[in-house]
């Protein structure tokens, strides 16, 4: 008995309290709210903006070669009446005003209704639309064409000392633009820029397109479609070098490096190319001049071979060799003293030149000093072999008894081969 009356003293006690009178008023009130908007589910109506315009059958355009330029709205503000619980469904998120494309066949402005797409748990008699921010929509088509443009580009932000830029490569050089004729009809060409600056070295790099305009404004459409929006291009660098040119001598009757002088005109060529190519060239030969083969002075001129992958810049192809020997003198000589070497084995050799007048070059003094019998020819009988007949074969001069003095030119000697 205790126990039930303690009981019944609290129930009382949390009754009479205002806590428990604020929840039951809250539970009533909500009680009713449910009753009124469901049990009873009266009409409503209710604003909602950023509803999306769509364009429905825009293949249909596609098809007959039209496009979409202008819509002279992308969303609608409507009001909606309908019972509550359908009305309280609706948002911008799940409803949209679509407008049908398939009865536009050629270009032209176009005035065109749309219809409200629901949710599919929503009927379309159960909500009305009593007010909107436009009765229709208005849409403008154009002819869809086609156009191929070039690929342009320039680069003006300089290279490294030393170094050179090549014209600019572009991959693929020309592109395809689809799009209003409009539009495309005022598209010029494509533009690339190369955002580098104080290159030294070949730059590669996919960079986007820019469309422009003929004189270079350029052309913003979101209705244009490119064949791609980026190419490859390439700005090759190359290496920039002064290259000297020479020659190769080769001593002789008493002429060597220390006692000629040399002239090459040009001296040097500048070379583009490759860094490592160009680092490992110091000098470019042109060839090789042997000092026996002319008296005092000589003028030749070579031709200017490059390494490969190397560009003339200078555009010089040939230059001009001139020699001239100092602190030396010549004298003609008239010798007998004519023998022959490398005689074949069994045949029999008879000199028909008995007597050759000799140049021979070198310092004054020593040149007084030499007799006739000094002068030595032998003819070389190598290339002969076991022929017989007669032949003129070359022959070298030498000059006995001294090592300043030698003969300039080339000889010959002529010969009888005899058999057994």
């Amino acid at each position: 008995m205790i126990f039930f009356k303690s009981v019944k003293e609290k129930l009382s006690k949390a009754f009479s309290s205002r806590i428990f009178y604020i929840i039951f008023s809250l539970l009533a009130s909500f009680a009713i709210w449910l009753y009124v908007a469901y049990a009873e589910n009266p009409d409503v109506s209710t604003g909602i903006s950023g509803v999306r315009v769509e364009l429905r059958n825009t293949d249909y355009l596609t098809d007959r070669g039209l496009v979409v330029t202008y819509v002279s709205a992308d969303t609608l503000s409507l009001r909606f009446l309908g019972k509550r619980n359908v009305v309280s469904i609706l948002s911008s998120d799940n409803i949209t005003a679509s407008v049908d494309l398939a009865e536009i066949k050629r270009a032209g402005t176009y005035t065109l209704p749309y219809r409200m797409q629901y949710p599919i748990n929503v009927a379309e008699s159960s909500v009305s639309v009593t007010a909107r921010s436009a009765d229709t929509i208005i849409v403008v088509v154009d002819n869809l064409v086609k156009k191929d443009i070039p690929v342009r580009g320039k680069y003006d932000g300089g290279v490294a000392e030393g170094y050179r830029a090549e014209p600019i490569e572009i991959s693929p050089s020309v592109i395809t633009v689809s799009g209003p004729q409009e539009i495309i009809s005022r598209i010029d060409h494509a533009w690339v820029n190369v955002l580098r600056e104080n290159i030294s070295k070949t730059v590669d790099e996919t960079v986007s397109v820019v469309l422009m305009d003929e004189d270079g404004e350029e052309v913003r459409s979101e209705n244009v479609t490119l064949s791609q929006s980026t190419v490859e291009v390439i700005i090759p660098v190359v290496m920039v070098k002064d290259v000297p040119l020479t020659v190769n001598l080769t001593p002789g009757a008493g002429a060597d490096e220390r006692n000629t002088v040399l002239s090459i005109s040009p001296s040097y060529i500048t070379l583009s190319g490759d860094a490592e190519t160009l680092n490992a060239l110091n000098q470019i030969v042109l060839g090789t001049i042997d000092l026996k083969s002319f008296a005092l002075s000589t003028s030749q001129n070579f031709s200017i071979a490059i390494p490969n992958n190397t560009q003339n810049l200078t555009g010089t192809v040939e230059a001009t060799v001139t020699i001239s020997v100092e602190g030396l003198e010549t004298r003609r000589v008239q010798t007998t003293n004519i023998q022959t070497t490398n005689e074949t084995e069994g045949y029999n050799y008879a000199i028909i030149t008995q007597s050759l007048e000799v140049l021979l070059r070198g310092v004054a003094n020593d040149l007084e000093e030499v007799e006739p019998v000094n002068v030595r020819v032998v003819a070389d009988l190598s290339a002969l072999g076991a022929t017989v007949g007669t032949y003129t074969v070359p022959a070298k001069i030498y000059v006995d008894g001294t090592e300043n003095v030698g003969a300039i030119g080339s000889y010959t000697v002529t010969v009888i081969a005899t058999s057994p």
